[in-house]
């Protein structure tokens, strides 16, 4: 049989079989894409079929279908590509489309390149020969430069989808082939023989190989056995229709059949045929794609591994969406959770432009969900009495949005929130598929959504303050460092917030009393500050509020309210009138980038200090001041003069009580404080602030008043218990200061003199700028004046000698900016060394 026709049928049903899957398969771009290459190589070979059977309407019709077909490969093919590379460029397909283009209008007219073959009838059969000239060749340039261009974007953007190009190599393949086969019509031996629609074959199981092993593409079988009958059936059709004259005449002539047992022969011969092809395709569709119930299975199961590590109700919403969304293409989805107060909320929905709202559900709908087993299809429902006896307001809300299908998240007969559906993308019914798809997946985010509540009851209990419900010290902490992390904001404020004399109030109304004004205090702070701030506490008496993007005006405005509403919370007329209560405020402003947060924080510490000096119920303001000689600004302080001079005669009083114990350690001191209070200035602190470190260091050192002569003026080395002992002169130094009120701001210099930069120092082990900035300058000119003294268990050591040591310990036991203020300070001969 001369005209092959077995072989393009054979591709044909290839194609046939791919084609018809891929309609019924869910759609994105790059498939689409896949389906237009499918179409033009079912052309290419059902034109060469019915041409070889020379059906209606000519041999001529059906030869310029299958040319068209194998001419516009190389342009679908780089299509598809380009989708499956996810390429943007489009290189030069447009022209070399053009030139195709053009060449298949010219030659379905004239034929001027490729001739229709002629039909030579044989004994056997007929033969198609084609006449082939040189101006063939122009056919395989154009085809070859256009499949350059795909084979060169290819190769271009290998390495950024390395996946998808190994995943492509048996499409190559099958290209290979069909490129050599088809070449190979030009040469004698093929001639009257199919062999580019061999290479069609060839191609197909390349694809089929694609889709099965390389799992070129995620594909949802769709189709149902329906489908499978169908094509079976129309494919036995197609070839009995071929044979069936033969296969009746070996009938008749071999088994001398008569008229009954010949039909009833053809009728088995074609059934069984059918049943044969249609498990082979089932075979096929099951090997290459995945049906509904796994499909769902695994969507389950998907959804089920990534809500595993997720402990918001956000992010398992979000989830959930994309589950439904990937099984159930509705128009529109929409999720509802139930809120404490029995409505629901609208959590996420598919419409971006849907805000958020509230939404009350009757109770009688939700029964006849309940009724539905927890998923209701409207469809099925509408013909029952329980959904004509629903309410006018439930039957305007699911005509109003367009509710096809609803889904209950349940907690066993609780309804923790509402999955509602509108119609379906493509027009389709919901099914009972559907449901048990929703059903199931309902069933494990229930679960999901119970751990998440109780996670973030947990996690926001951790974080509020046990007594004033709000935020705690550590919540605070952790909002602050995002906020300086993230640097959304150009500016902001920290406001720390000091009850005065509020021991006092406690000792005058019991702590139950004390209490209750804190609570009251917490309530006029939330008040106060505007959405996007927080307001905490941070100790016993103090609150901190974070002020993203307020300025210093609008922050001073803030604490006057605050401090206003506060002196007046406690009048009340009658005999149990209240002590009038009220608050020192201190504020910080910070420009982003802040590189840390708890220096921030010291500054508003700093600034409440300055405001209890100041007679308390003040408020005081840490801005920006300007280091001598360079051009970035450092933080400095306002205050109000004259306040120091006070406290003068206690802080010499003191010095003196040293000097009467042991004469290096007041002198000692001495030093300490003129050093440290050169280099504060040096750094660009104000004048108060130098004031303070000068204090702090004449008071460093007098806790050593509590220890005994013997060790301090011990010859030799000390023993271990005798160096633990003379570290108790910190604590001792902060006991005694805490007796005096006026004093108490020079604390955190006397107990951080003796930290390291590095953590490794004592009593509280801190580090880096964690350390307050005058003990970060105190611990500087200590170590300073002790190297370079003589005492009894030592020589003075050289100047030049102590700064070496120094430099080598910048960053380890010194803050390295200031040390090397330091050090050029000493060389520079701005310092008088003592």
């Amino acid at each position: 049989m001369y005209s092959y026709t077995i072989v393009p049928m054979i591709a044909l049903f290839c194609y046939m079989f791919l084609l018809i899957s891929f309609l019924a398969a869910k759609k994105n771009k790059t498939i689409d894409t896949f389906m237009e290459l499918l179409l033009l190589l079912f052309a290419w070979t059902g034109g060469a079929m019915f041409m070889r059977l020379g059906y209606w309407p000519s041999i001529r019709f059906w030869f310029h279908v299958s040319l068209v077909g194998i001419l516009l490969l190389p342009i679908s093919l780089f299509r598809f590509l380009r989708r499956f590379m996810e390429v943007k460029e489009t290189y030069h397909m447009k022209a070399w489309s053009a030139v195709i283009g053009l060449t298949i209008a010219v030659n379905c007219r004239y034929e001027i390149f490729i001739q229709t073959p002629t039909v030579v009838k044989t004994e056997v059969g007929n033969a198609y020969i084609y006449d082939l000239s040189w101006l063939v060749l122009f056919l395989f340039v154009i085809e070859a430069g256009a499949l350059a261009e795909s084979i060169r974007m290819v190769y271009d953007n290998r390495k950024k989808n390395a996946l998808a190009f190994r995943r492509l190599l048996p499409i190559w393949i099958g290209i290979g082939t069909m490129v050599i086969c088809n070449a190979c019509i030009a040469f004698p031996v093929f001639r009257g023989f199919p062999i580019d629609i061999c290479s069609g074959i060839v191609m197909a199981v390349c694809i089929y190989y694609a889709l099965y092993k390389k799992r070129l593409f995620q594909l949802d079988l769709l189709v149902s056995k329906g489908n499978c009958y169908i094509m079976a059936f129309g494919l036995t059709m197609l070839i009995y229709y071929r044979f069936i004259p033969g296969y009746d005449r070996f009938l008749r002539e071999d088994f001398h059949m008569g008229e009954t047992a010949l039909t009833m022969a053809v009728a088995f011969t074609v059934m069984m045929g059918t049943v044969l092809i249609y498990f082979v395709l089932s075979l096929l569709m099951n090997a290459v794609f995945e049906n509904v119930g796994t499909l769902n299975s695994k969507n389950i199961r998907k959804f089920s591994e990534r809500i595993s590590h997720l402990m918001t109700r956000r992010e398992i919403m979000k989830e959930l969406m994309e589950a439904v969304s990937a099984v159930i293409p509705a128009e529109k989805t929409d999720i509802y959770l139930s809120d404490e107060k029995g409505g629901y909320k609208l959590e996420i929905s598919s419409d971006p432009d849907k805000k958020e709202q509230a939404a009350v559900f009757e109770d009688d709908l939700l029964q006849l969900l309940r009724e539905a087993g927890g998923c209701l299809i409207v469809r099925d429902y509408k013909i029952t009495q329980a959904y004509r006896n629903l309410s006018d307001d439930v039957h305007r809300f699911l005509a109003n949005n367009r509710i096809e299908c609803m889904a209950a998240v349940r907690d066993e007969e609780n309804y923790l929130g509402l999955i509602l559906l509108t119609a379906k993308k493509r027009g389709e019914r919901y099914t009972p598929e559907d449901a048990g798809f929703l059903a199931s997946i309902t069933s494990v985010a229930s679960v999901a959504i119970k751990n998440s509540k109780l996670y973030e009851s947990v996690y926001m209990e951790s974080r509020k303050d046990y007594l004033t419900g709000i935020a705690n010290r550590k919540f605070f902490y952790e909002a602050l460092q995002q906020c300086c992390e993230e640097g959304r904001h150009e500016c902001g404020v920290l406001m720390m917030v000091d009850i005065d004399d509020f021991r006092l109030y406690n000792q005058l109304y019991g702590a139950e009393s004390g209490d209750e004004a804190l609570r009251k205090i917490a309530e006029i702070l939330t008040e106060e500050v505007t959405q996007g701030c927080m307001a905490s506490r941070y100790s016993g008496k103090e609150f901190a509020l974070l002020l993203p993007d307020y300025t210093a005006d609008e922050a001073k405005q803030l604490a006057e309210r605050i401090s206003g509403r506060v002196r007046v919370m406690n009048k009340s007329s009658g005999e149990y009138a209240l002590k009038t209560l009220t608050v020192s405020c201190g504020i910080a402003i910070g420009k982003c980038p802040i590189t840390d947060a708890h220096e921030l924080v010291n500054h508003a510490e700093t600034a409440v200090y300055y405001a209890k000096r100041a007679g308390k119920n003040q408020i005081m303001v840490y801005t920006e001041g300007t280091q001598p000689g360079e051009e970035l600004k450092q933080p400095a302080l306002n205050y109000r003069p004259g306040v120091y001079s006070d406290y003068a005669s206690t802080v010499y009083a003191l010095t003196a009580a040293i000097d009467a114990k042991d004469h290096y350690t007041f002198s000692h001191s001495e030093n300490v404080a003129y050093y440290a209070r050169e280099l504060a200035a040096r750094y660009g602190m104000n004048e108060e602030g130098i004031n303070i470190v000068y204090e702090a260091g004449l008071l460093h050192d007098i806790g050593k008043i509590g220890i005994e002569e013997s060790i301090l003026n011990k010859p030799g080395k000390l023993t271990k218990e005798e160096y633990e002992t003379i570290k108790t002169h910190v604590a001792l130094s902060i006991g005694i200061i805490r007796y005096l009120p006026s004093l108490d701001y020079v604390i955190p210099a006397v107990i951080g003199h003796h930290e390291r930069y590095d953590g490794k120092g004592y009593p509280r082990h801190i580090q880096g700028d964690e350390i307050p900035l005058a003990a970060r300058i105190l611990c500087i000119a200590d170590s300073f004046d002790a190297m370079v003294s003589k005492r009894t268990y030592k020589a003075r050591m050289e100047v030049n000698k102590a700064l070496i040591l120094m430099e080598e310990e910048a960053g380890r036991q010194f803050d390295p900016v200031l040390v090397r203020i330091f050090i050029d300070m000493v060389k520079e001969g701005a310092l008088k060394i003592r």
